[in-house]
């Protein structure tokens, strides 16, 4: 979460928080640090830019929670793990 990040608060500029603050600069300050993020492939991503899957086991993103589009025909998949990590994964069709 935003508040859990290095450097919360902005005090340091060049820490992860202040980098993330400026990335994620469409966020408010309370959704910021509200939010979760994570780092795949040397890419930040927020939760919250995510869409929710809802599928069928017959569907291609079945057993996904969320999908964020990187283009028409590919993007990344999360799952959430009940300890508390995020697996995570490219599709591409």
């Amino acid at each position: 979460m935003g508040q859990w990040l290095p450097g919360f608060g902005a005090l340091n500029p060049g820490s992860l928080y202040a980098k993330l603050r400026k990335q994620f600069d469409y966020l408010t300050d309370a959704e910021f640090d509200d939010t979760e993020f994570f780092n795949y492939r040397g890419v930040w991503y927020a939760v919250s830019d995510f869409i929710r899957v809802v599928a069928t086991p017959n569907e291609h993103l079945y057993g996904w929670d969320g999908y964020n589009s990187e283009s028409y025909f590919c993007g990344v998949v999360m799952k959430y793990n009940y300890d508390g990590t995020v697996v995570v994964g490219r599709y591409c069709s």
